[in-house]
């Protein structure tokens, strides 16, 4: 008798974005890596929103990889605009080709947090 079990993607996704506290009009640097073998073609992008509900609004976005060669990459700066704190996530889209069409979200992370003073 043969077990059949599901077959599961396997994937992973690590952001950070540092300082965790910073005065308002300095820098927040963002870096992130991840893969995922559901995807061929993926490229990383970190997103932003103010507080902590929210839309979020992309920051950045890696070169498009091909996964079974490299990690999909981010690594980017924006300045705090306000006091308050802001939140970071990374998204690890998974596109159609080497050139990108029709980008679909594979792996988000959870959010990391920054504090403006």
């Amino acid at each position: 008798m043969l077990a059949v079990t599901p077959a599961f993607a396997k994937g992973s996704v690590d952001l950070t974005a540092s300082p965790g506290t910073v005065r308002v009009g300095h820098s927040i640097h963002i870096t992130g890596h991840g893969d995922s073998d559901a995807v061929q073609y993926a490229k990383l992008c970190a997103q932003e929103r103010a507080g902590t509900h929210g839309a979020w609004h992309t920051v950045a976005c890696g070169r498009i990889v091909e996964i079974a060669a490299q990690d999909a990459k981010v690594d980017a700066k924006t300045k705090a605009g306000h006091r308050g704190v802001v939140q970071f996530r990374g998204v690890l889209y998974g596109v159609d080709g080497p050139r990108g069409g029709h980008p679909h979200a594979d792996i988000t992370t959870s959010a990391r947090t920054v504090h403006v003073r």
